[in-house]
């Protein structure tokens, strides 16, 4: 519904022949929709304190589309008087906001235009509470675009003008002067500059240029010796599991629970969104590949240390296992051909966004093996497939 309703609406066409690296960002978050919890809602503001919306895109994504709603839902079932303390998150507040906008240009949230009802238990109005008040808007950079939009610095709580605008024109040489408002000048004949003025003028930004170039060079030289080596996929724990049991979350209709040997002294408890695409029975017993250092988190009140891999079709309506060669032990290590070297800690992983830097290579190939950067990955001598 929300793809076919972007198609409809021109800004939002050019998402839909996005390049491969946004493509891959939409699908994760996107996939992220149907296991949210409270906890969640901490994790999307520092992550969007680096980016406007969930995918990196300059203008709301399907991404964006598909979590609004799913918040919208949770934080209508939310019985806390608290409401998971959405308030503190500035972040989420501003991005909720943005998003009301392209969903109040496509008529969405009336049905206007398209008579779409939405689904029982949403209440947008009672989830836009969050977004007022906003106490500033940051811009974001998108240098593959080839314009960048500005937003007002500030803006008084009463919504009057940009308090910027007296300290800009002070900056182009202007002062108040009383009721008269005479602005001052310098001495050069009608505001032009004197040939001293312009001499001088000359040199600075010379003497600029070279400061600049010079600086470049040494910033140059230190981030070369400072550099640490290359992130490469040897960074993620991806291991041999077998799914010991699986059953379905209570409260969540797209998850699955289980209990997966990973080699390790106990089962873990791992969440998947697998529902639509896997019968409970399917679940049952499967060997699969888990990624194994992510941070335990609650989903929808389920505690998840782990996420079984799978591989999906570009519009994400076909979902299949990440599985290792057959034979393969339980709680071996995939490894990638070219690459090695220890994981990163899990701590480490959720700072820096380890995983979602390396998703975007992580494939398969034309007969179905798995992927990073063309780089097969395998237990043994044989690949794992998908």
């Amino acid at each position: 519904m929300l793809r076919a309703l972007c198609g409809t609406f021109a800004a939002l066409k050019p998402l839909m022949d996005a390049n491969c690296e946004i493509k891959s960002q939409i699908h994760f978050w996107m996939s992220l929709s149907g296991t949210l919890s409270e906890d969640f809602l901490s994790d999307l503001d520092a992550h969007l304190s680096n980016c406007a919306f969930v995918a990196n895109t300059a203008m709301a994504s399907l991404a964006d589309l598909d979590l609004y709603f799913s918040l919208a839902k949770l934080w209508s079932n939310n019985k806390n008087d608290n409401k998971s303390n959405i308030g503190s998150l500035l972040h989420v507040r501003r991005w909720v906001r943005a998003v009301e906008v392209v969903l109040n240009k496509m008529n969405l949230a009336l049905g206007k235009e398209y008579g779409i009802v939405l689904p029982d238990g949403i209440s947008l109005e009672k989830f836009s509470e969050c977004s007022k008040n906003v106490p500033y808007m940051p811009a974001f950079y998108y240098p593959e675009h080839s314009s960048v939009t500005a937003v007002h610095e500030s803006v008084s709580s009463t919504g009057g003008e940009c308090s910027g605008a007296a300290d800009h024109a002070k900056n182009k040489g202007g002062s108040d002067n009383g009721a008269g408002g005479k602005a001052v000048t310098s001495s050069g004949g009608g505001g032009e500059l004197t040939e001293e003025q312009k001499k001088a003028a000359a040199e600075k930004r010379a003497k600029k240029k070279a400061d600049k170039k010079n600086k470049a060079k040494t910033d140059g030289k230190k981030a070369a010796a400072a550099a640490p080596s290359e992130l490469s996929i040897s960074a993620l724990d991806i291991r041999v599991g077998k799914i010991l049991k699986a059953w379905e979350h209570p409260d969540a209709e797209k998850l699955y629970c289980e209990e997966v040997d990973v080699g390790e002294e106990k089962p873990r408890q791992i969440a998947s969104g697998l529902r639509p695409f896997y019968t409970l029975d399917e679940m049952q017993n499967q060997t699969v590949l888990v990624l194994c250092n992510l941070k335990a988190r609650n989903l929808v009140g389920f505690p998840s240390h782990g996420m079984v891999m799978c591989a999906s079709n570009a519009d994400h309506t076909k979902v299949e296992f990440a599985v290792p060669p057959e034979g393969a032990e339980v709680g071996s290590r995939v490894v990638f051909e070219g690459y090695s070297g220890d994981p990163e800690p899990e701590n480490r992983v959720a700072k820096k966004k380890i995983f979602e830097k390396l998703a975007t290579d992580l494939k398969t190939d034309g007969d179905g093996n798995v992927v990073w950067k063309g780089s097969l990955g395998k237990i043994g001598p044989s690949p794992c497939r998908a």
